[in-house]
């Protein structure tokens, strides 16, 4: 074996492989045409088998030839095998290799990227057989990948440029050259449904006897995301030139729904991939699988088969990459309003009546600016007035806040409370609370005539009565005497000041449904309409008063009088009757009228007074007066003479609107003849 590396070395033979690496042997460079996965024939001649004889290499005895013609290098021989998508530079016999020497800056690392093949001195071939990683043009389009067409590939040539180093194939992370190297599979540019940047998922030199687990991958669109788990496991033995089965599984174990999935997985050199359930999408420089999308909890695993050409560690790499969609759950709050009065539904007058106004949160959110306004009616009481506005700030859910109205019962009856409750957002509410006040109820009141006469005297009773459901102490009345009346005279001991003209009674207790009576003369003295103001009170608030009409009107007083100027009256001579009509009452006597009968044998000859007047049938009429006024008269004359000697009569009626019958009255005058 030593005779064998030593003549190896002579001849200038360098064996490297990069396993899984990017950095080839010096000398050798990666194809510049589009890889693709494709299968290839693992089988080997029986002189390749013999060819591939182990050899050990020191690292210290590699060799490096000047190059000579880098631009047009030797053509590679014909029976080159097919690895994973790269031509291999392998000849029949094995020791003979046209090697690109590298350039003085290539580091080689020790026993770093190189592959051994272990050497039996009693057998013919190797355990295993040698595989190294050799880059170069293909010679000719190897079989497609099962379900996909084959990839088009030109020719090789050969007087093709060697490739360069800049299309790596495999991913590794262990360099075994200080090469510059960059990824050729860049990320695809990402669709307008696709929001997510791909994810990388990789290991170093995964061992695929154990599941690898990778980091998860979380699309950060919102607090809900969907989260993508890519990991490889091993299903079956790997061993060398034996179909092995390995499984990748993506999984979303997030809470939200992964769309448009894309798996993407690289595969080093040293491996031929054999057939993938899932079929892939695309199978060019790697192996791609798409899905419409994974909902939270669901798993795609995808089984891939392949053939391991070499041993040592076998460097996969799966990018996911996938859109995701912002999905967050907002949670609508909503505030409400609710208020509540509570407080005594029954006091007495005098008391405390104070209601307790409850405000609070039913609702999930907040309630701002929250005011509180209460009306108090006339029988309650408050120290600021009867609106009141409160300010409360906010209430959160849940919150309640209380606001006591100090309240006093004022007067009797059935009083209600209302408060409303406001807040932004357009909240209302409102609530109602009615108290009863218990008092003693006095009820007053006052009897008289309706009409008096102008100087006629009138009785007035006055009473007050407790119609209330508790007695009551100090009642007190008081009669406002009116100015068209004078005081008289009263009961009881009332108390009267003419300053004033207030007439007052010190009535005291009066019991439930007691009553207490009370009279009074007066006298008018004026002409008019007048009002009687009476008013009951109590120590306990209570209050009643009571009012009537009394009219004044003056009555018109006529009075009548006839006189005869000459008697006895000679027959055939004139004389004069004389009539005085006189209104001696207190109002004006309304279309005053006179009539003047003459007795049989009389002759009116003229007549004169304050009204035109006609003379028919013996009887002298006088047109009618509007109007007498108190105190006023009219006088009328008559002229008359006889004709025949006799005692005759003389008859004055008076007739008027404000007499129900007329008045009358006669004259006897002697007439006498020679």
């Amino acid at each position: 074996m030593r005779r064998s590396a030593c003549l190896l070395t002579i001849l200038g033979m360098t064996v490297q492989s990069a396993v899984g690496a990017d950095s080839l042997v010096p000398g050798v460079e990666p194809a510049t045409t589009p890889r693709t996965l494709q299968f290839f024939s693992a089988a080997k001649t029986s002189e390749e088998d013999s060819a591939a004889a182990p050899q050990k290499f020191q690292r210290n005895s590699v060799s490096v030839e000047t190059a000579q013609d880098t631009t047009n290098p030797p053509s590679p021989p014909a029976g080159v095998a097919q690895l994973a998508g790269e031509g291999i530079d392998m000849t029949p016999g094995g020791t003979n290799r046209q090697l690109k020497p590298a350039s003085s800056t290539d580091v080689v690392e020790e026993n770093t990227g190189v592959v051994h093949a272990s050497f039996d001195a009693d057998g013919d071939v190797s355990e295993s057989s040698l595989i190294q990683q050799v880059r170069g043009e293909r010679f000719g389009a190897p079989p497609p990948f099962p379900g996909m067409e084959a990839a088009k590939t030109r020719e090789a040539s050969p007087s093709a440029p060697a490739p360069s180093l800049t299309d790596p194939i495999s991913i590794s992370s262990q360099p075994t050259s200080a090469v510059q190297q960059e990824n050729p599979f860049a990320a695809a540019k990402v669709t307008a449904q696709e929001k997510a940047e791909p994810t990388q998922v990789a290991t170093a030199a995964p061992n695929l006897d154990q599941p690898a687990s990778v980091p998860a991958v979380k699309a950060d669109a919102g607090p809900i995301t969907p989260t993508l788990k890519v990991e490889w496991r091993k299903q079956s033995d790997i061993n060398v030139g034996q179909e092995c089965q390995c499984q990748l599984d993506v999984s979303n174990p997030g809470k939200s729904k992964a769309s448009a999935v894309e798996v993407r997985a690289f595969f080093p050199a040293t491996v031929r991939l054999t057939s993938a359930e899932p079929a892939p999408t695309q199978a060019d420089k790697f192996l791609g699988w798409e899905f419409d999308e994974l909902s939270p909890g669901e798993e795609r695993t995808i089984q891939i088969a392949m053939i391991p050409l070499q041993r040592g560690s076998i460097d996969t790499r799966a990018d996911v990459r996938f859109s995701s969609t912002a999905t967050s759950s907002f949670v609508v709050a909503e505030p409400l309003l609710a208020v509540e009065i509570g407080g005594p539904e029954e006091v007495m007058v005098g008391e405390s009546a104070s209601q307790m106004v409850t405000v609070s949160n039913p609702g999930t959110g907040i309630a701002t600016n929250v005011q509180v306004e209460a009306v108090i009616p006339g029988g309650l009481e408050h120290a600021r007035g009867g609106r009141l506005l409160m300010d409360l700030g906010s209430l959160n859910p849940g919150e309640s806040r209380s606001v006591r109205l100090a309240l006093a019962a004022a007067k009797s009856g059935n009083h209600v409370v209302r408060v409303q409750a406001r807040a932004d957002a357009g909240l209302v509410r409102t609530a109602d609370a009615e108290v009863s006040v218990i008092a003693p109820s006095l009820q007053a009141g006052i009897q008289g005539p309706g009409l008096r006469y102008l100087g006629r005297q009138g009785i007035f009773t006055l009473s007050v009565t407790n119609d209330g459901a508790v007695a009551t102490d100090n009642v007190r009345v008081m009669h406002k005497i009116p100015d068209g009346f004078e005081f008289v005279g009263s009961d009881r001991g009332a108390q009267y000041d003419p300053a004033t003209g207030l007439l007052t009674w010190f009535v005291g207790r009066l019991d439930t449904e007691q009553k207490a009576s009370m009279k009074v003369t007066l006298a008018a003295n004026k002409m008019g309409e007048f009002h009687h103001f009476v008013r009951a009170t109590s120590e306990n608030g209570s209050l009643s008063d009571a009012e009537m009409r009394t009219l004044v009107e003056g009555a018109s007083a006529l009075d009548i009088r006839v006189r005869d100027l000459d008697d006895p009256v000679e027959v055939g001579t004139e004389t004069v009757y004389e009539v005085l009509v006189k209104n001696e009452g207190s109002a004006a006597a309304k279309n005053v009228g006179l009539a003047c009968e003459l007795a049989q044998g009389m002759t009116c000859l003229s007549a004169e007074g304050p009204a035109q007047h006609i003379v028919e049938n013996g009887t002298v009429v006088f047109r009618t007066i509007s109007e007498l006024a108190p105190g006023e008269s009219a006088t009328y004359r008559v002229k008359v003479s006889a004709d025949r000697a006799a005692s005759l009569r003389f008859r004055a009626r008076l007739s008027s609107e404000s007499i129900a019958e007329p008045l009358t009255t006669e004259e006897l005058t002697k007439f006498y003849g020679e």
